[in-house]
């Protein structure tokens, strides 16, 4: 939030004593994003909220319900969404099971940006990996294919603010697990062709099944800020990844290279920042 229009005041839920008055405020904006991570900062931000009348910007009731397994089976109910199959399992129960479908994904709950996250291709390699895992509750993830005909994965970022849909950026890699900073998009102009036209362009690029998919999954969350991490099925479904709080919007580098980019995240950060100035103008009318 802009420091030349935004006088914040950042209070830390897990340690304030939800009995002292809070700092004065015209919105509230709960950045506590992560449902499997932070379970108690979120109870706590309820008791604190408690104390205000003003608007609050992602509930942190709406926010408990994004964790990753409840994520998936609710939006696996929406029209046009592929979700994958979620099952938090112990580690013992992990390696015992039989009912296991190679290829999957294993990772720790509450981790981010591809950490403790592995696919495991046959049985042969599943005590390895739990054994390089932290935590007693492992995620067992069914595995989306979202390669495309090219053979390269590509996964979308898509923000949901204020009910409406902003596109963020595309990562197209060779590898599975896609994240912008280790995808291709830097070494590959066509990449970046391919994601200037999404950017610029996104119902045609995604079609209408995808759109209305992605409107689907903002009305079943209900949050004022999310984001949506997705690939597309052939036919033209949404294969989703992730739908939560955690995603920011970061400007590109100053690198020319990048200007292709600017708008699209310039639209994002000021739609967010006149929900904000609306939510608070609200509150003193």
């Amino acid at each position: 939030l802009d420091d030349r229009t935004f006088e914040v005041a950042a209070l830390y839920a897990d340690f304030y004593d939800p009995m002292q008055p809070v700092p004065p405020h015209a919105v509230v904006f709960n950045a506590i994003g992560d449902a499997d991570l932070c379970p108690m900062a979120l109870e706590r931000a309820e008791a604190v909220l408690a104390n205000t009348a003003a608007p609050v910007i992602n509930p942190p009731a709406l926010v408990r319900r994004t964790g990753r397994v409840e994520n998936a089976r609710r939006l696996a109910a929406v029209p046009g969404v592929v979700a994958p199959t979620i099952r938090a399992m112990p580690r013992r129960a992990l390696q015992a099971a039989d009912d296991l479908r190679f290829p999957f994904l294993l990772r720790t709950p509450g981790f981010h940006m591809g950490s403790h996250f592995v696919r495991i291709e046959r049985r042969e390699d599943l005590p390895a990996a739990v054994a390089g895992l932290p935590g007693e509750e492992l995620l067992m993830i069914e595995y989306l294919d979202a390669r495309g005909a090219d053979g390269m994965t590509r996964k979308y970022r898509v923000m949901i603010i204020d009910g409406n849909l902003y596109p963020l950026h595309l990562a197209i890699s060779a590898d599975w697990k896609v994240h912008y900073f280790s995808a291709a998009m830097a070494s590959e102009p066509a990449f970046r062709a391919e994601e200037h036209r999404f950017l610029e362009a996104m119902p045609t690029v995604l079609g209408p099944l995808a759109m209305a998919a992605l409107l689907g999954i903002a009305e079943t969350l209900g949050l004022d800020y999310a984001g949506v991490d997705f690939g597309l099925s052939a036919d033209g479904s949404v294969l989703l990844f992730e739908a939560n709080t955690t995603m920011v919007i970061v400007p590109p580098p100053l690198d020319p290279m990048w200007d292709y980019r600017r708008a699209a995240i310039d639209r994002a950060l000021e739609a967010t920042k006149r929900m904000v100035l609306a939510r608070a103008a609200a509150a003193v009318e």
